[in-house]
């Protein structure tokens, strides 16, 4: 089967790295990028762990907190899972892996198309990514800024 050049990229990635993430807007007219999230691909291929999504900050914070979040898991020898706290991934603050069974197929496309090229059984399990307001609250709790809470929550779900 004849692929693209973005998936022949995303296919040589897994196999060279382990995974790849990749940062997209949710709609093709996006221009804000607060709207823009970025997602991994391949770890449920190479490690069999959930795929990884982050909501909000700018694209390459979110795909450093994703990279960083993988090797903290790798050096911890830990698999991770929902409700798991990361020190190292966000300089100066926790991070916080949580469910994210809700978050709507359509924002892991290209991880979908990847689990169906691997024989990954769908749908994939995904953890959400989150990042604390200044003062250290997550998005899931009610202390949390509005603002911080608004930028996590997927826009199908706002």
């Amino acid at each position: 089967m004849m692929h693209s050049d973005f998936e022949n990229w995303l296919c040589d990635t897994v196999d060279t790295v382990g995974w790849a993430v990749l940062s997209v807007a949710p709609r093709t007219d996006s221009n804000d990028p607060e709207e823009w999230f970025s997602y991994s691909i391949g770890l449920t291929k190479t490690f069999g762990w959930p795929e990884f999504i982050c909501f909000g900050l700018t694209t390459e914070t979110r795909c450093h907190m994703i990279n960083d979040a993988v090797e903290e898991c790798r050096r911890k020898e830990r698999a991770p899972e929902a409700g798991f706290r990361l020190s190292e991934v966000l300089n100066g603050y926790d991070t916080l892996l949580a469910e994210g069974s809700s978050i709507p197929d359509s924002y892991f496309g290209s991880a979908e198309w990847f689990a169906r090229q691997s024989n990954i059984e769908l749908p994939i399990k995904r953890l959400q990514l989150l990042w604390p307001d200044a003062d250290g609250y997550f998005p899931d709790d009610n202390r949390c800024a509005e603002g911080v809470r608004l930028e996590q929550t997927p826009l199908e779900k706002a």
